[in-house]
């Protein structure tokens, strides 16, 4: 659980363009045991506040109001404030976390700092909004390396046969990445290489700042349209990888060539409202089917196109859809 720690640093790295100090506090030997046992604690400045890093180490989630008394009493014998840590927080929990104002970090998912003044939630979206989002290309380029746990060093040239793009489209992927930070390159000759130095869960938490919804526009189209061969997405993909009930329309995704080929070819015409037993269609920004598993859109990209929804219980199966992630 220690390793959290760096990955906590480089999430707010990411998100906040801050870098924080993270040192073992040896203090705690002070606290009772039940304290030592279950976290780990490192002193940290954030934004310019001293503060102590309370990582839980524990098995199970523990209740928000078990939480804040254990942070009350960690802050009143350090004097500093207490930021609780972990891998991952229910949402209804965080919720709770927040109404009590106790202060939290979920790396790659969520913070909340109240003792700066500022709902980081709100924040961090309109970081997200003024920040240069990736390209499709860009995007993919880095799914494929998620998905595939690429390790190796690649080019343009070679990315681009592989992911169907032209060799000039991937190039400026990699001028993407390289403004991002994301990833090592060199030049051998006239050709640019390029090797992420985080792979796995950590590059996902150091590109998700620049990673948008793969859905850039939403239709309906009428029951009993032939639709066969479409992927799951939304909240019918969800459904299938959480305990989230279906919804009563079906949620289909097609790349914008895909569907107008489909409309062109006559039996699939858009209507302008859902109907029962009708679909719900997402037009991606890239195939859909490309990381697809078993006709079922994969994990992260679902994530991304529905980590905005305000609704407890998408963000509730968003937080299983994650934690079922083999990195």
């Amino acid at each position: 659980m220690k390793d959290i720690a760096p990955r906590i640093k480089q999430y707010l790295w990411a998100t906040l363009g801050i870098q924080i100090p993270l040192r073992p506090w040896q203090k705690s030997r002070s606290f009772p045991n039940y304290l030592r046992e279950r976290y780990h604690f490192f002193r940290t400045e954030i934004m310019g506040t001293e503060c102590l890093l309370v990582v839980d180490a524990g098995h199970g989630e523990q209740p928000p109001g078990v939480v804040g008394r254990q942070l009350e009493q960690i802050r009143s014998r350090s004097g500093m404030e207490a930021v609780y840590a972990s891998e991952a927080i229910a949402s209804y929990n965080r919720q709770r976390l927040i109404e009590r104002k106790i202060p939290f970090i979920v790396p790659g998912n969520q913070m909340y700092l109240p003792m700066l003044g500022i709902d980081l939630r709100e924040h961090l979206k309109r970081i997200r909004e003024k920040r240069t989002m990736f390209s499709p290309s860009t995007q993919v380029l880095v799914l494929h390396v998620l998905w595939k746990k690429a390790a190796v060093t690649i080019t343009p040239a070679g990315m681009a046969e592989r992911l169907g793009y032209s060799a000039m489209t991937l190039t400026r992927a990699f001028d993407e990445l390289e403004a991002a930070g994301i990833g090592e390159q060199t030049t051998l000759g006239k050709e640019r290489q390029l090797r992420f130095v985080e792979t796995g869960r950590r590059l996902w938490e150091e590109a998700l700042p620049y990673l948008g919804s793969p859905a850039r526009r939403r239709l309906f189209a009428a029951a009993g349209a032939p639709l066969g061969g479409c992927m799951l997405a939304g909240q019918s993909a969800l459904a299938r990888y959480s305990m989230l009930a279906e919804p009563k329309v079906t949620v289909c995704a097609f790349s914008a060539e895909e569907w107008k080929a489909r409309v062109d070819g006559g039996g699939v015409s858009e209507i302008p409202l859902p109907e029962p037993d009708g679909y719900e269609i997402e037009l991606w920004r890239y195939p859909p089917e490309q990381f697809a598993q078993e006709g079922v859109v994969d994990r992260l990209s679902l994530y991304l196109s529905l980590r905005d929804v305000n609704d407890e219980r998408v963000q509730a199966a968003l937080d299983e859809l994650l934690a079922g992630m083999k990195w």
